[in-house]
């Protein structure tokens, strides 16, 4: 995951260097009608992990007061999409019960696990937390089975569509408007390249129909399972 982070950071601060990062002008846009469907986990449990990522932002919000920061109840990390966001899905069209039993029939067996946020990195559109697995091959191979057992289903999804996961990051920040200091940012960015943010336990896992950013007035929980 490292060499990912590492490969993101270097492309985002050539972006945002030469005035080439990407501001999302749909946040909060009441028109925006993407929807899909997700397997993620929710860090908001995690207080000690919660304030330090607070005491972050506030410093990003400092400098850069229009961009646009995820809500403590919004963060999260993306174990799987189901469905990755489209125009005009509706949750009535979806059969919730299948998608639910699916969920449950492969989680029924997976342990919990850990996760250790470590650093910041970005994308030319968003700040990002890094999250590292103490054992990868738990959390790909969680995916794997995910992917395999919605495939099977015959139930509508478009798993990998946008691109494989690989990581296990948090989104903190999405550019909305131009940057003021861009310079002072990536400056501040750097300080935190690799501050030990915290722990978080995976103890459960979420099925939520959500809209592109996870913003839970948008969001409908479908279903909860603990982790053994």
């Amino acid at each position: 995951m490292q060499a990912i982070y590492q490969d993101m950071w270097q492309q985002a601060t050539a972006a945002i260097d030469h005035g080439k990062y990407q501001t999302d002008a749909l946040i909060n846009n009441p028109t925006d009608d993407r929807r899909g469907v997700t397997v993620l986990s929710y860090l908001q449990a995690s207080q000690p992990l919660v304030n330090e990522i607070n005491g972050f932002l506030q410093g990003v919000s400092e400098l850069e007061p229009q961009q646009y920061r995820q809500p403590v109840a919004d963060l999260h990390v993306t174990v799987l999409s189901i469905i990755s966001c489209i125009s005009g899905l509706q949750l009535r069209n979806l059969n919730v019960a299948a998608y639910c039993e699916v969920f449950q029939r492969v989680l029924a067996e997976v342990d919990s696990f850990d996760i250790a946020f470590r650093g910041i990195t970005a994308s030319p559109s968003c700040i990002l937390l890094q999250g590292f697995v103490v054992d990868e091959r738990q959390l790909s191979a969680l995916r794997e089975r995910l992917r395999q057992a919605y495939r099977d289903s015959g139930l509508p999804c478009s798993i990998d569509s946008r691109y494989k996961i690989a990581t296990a990051h948090a989104t903190l920040v999405r550019f909305n408007a131009p940057l003021q200091q861009p310079q002072r940012l990536l400056d501040y960015l750097a300080q935190y390249r690799d501050y030990d943010f915290g722990r978080h336990a995976v103890t459960q896992l979420s099925l939520v129909f959500n809209n592109w950013y996870q913003q839970q007035q948008h969001t409908r929980l479908l279903d909860t399972v603990q982790l053994r």
